[in-house]
């Protein structure tokens, strides 16, 4: 991957890219159940017994969520540009993928833009791809209009 230059052409290497994966919230799970062993740990040393209700509880119901919203992704954007091409009725020329999250438990979703393979591209369509199983979770084409 290379970057412009102060002349606008396309120079030196960026460097690897990455893409931030929803299972990291499962660290932040860690973090919040050892916070609330150490708060009931403190309130069982104090004998306050309301402290349960409102520290400990808080706490580990931030670290269920994070437990529960960390999903592993299993396709990245290539992959998932590939499972676009494939659930289109025309021929992709180029595509871009964007990630996005779903629900609650902000489920990864791939957005994939794909583009028909012509000289001016007459077609094109937005798919979505499921990050987690490379399911295609949705589909819209349309026809673009060439000038």
């Amino acid at each position: 991957m290379n970057g412009p230059d102060s002349n606008g052409s396309i120079g030196r290497p960026l460097g690897p890219y990455r893409i931030l994966d929803t299972r990291r919230r499962w660290r932040a799970g860690v973090v919040y159940l050892a916070m609330a062993i150490a708060a009931a740990a403190t309130i069982g040393a104090t004998a306050t017994s309301a402290m349960w209700l409102t520290a400990v509880l808080p706490i580990v119901t931030l670290a269920v969520y994070q437990f529960a919203g960390s999903w592993r992704m299993t396709v990245g954007d290539v992959d998932a540009i590939t499972i676009a091409s494939d659930a289109t009725s025309f021929s992709v020329g180029h595509g871009s993928a964007t990630l996005g999250y779903r629900g609650f438990l902000a489920m990864p979703v791939w957005q994939v833009l794909v583009f028909a393979d012509t000289p001016s591209p007459d077609r094109q369509a937005l798919v979505t791809v499921d990050a987690r199983t490379g399911a295609v979770t949705g589909r819209y084409e349309e026809t673009v209009e060439v000038p």
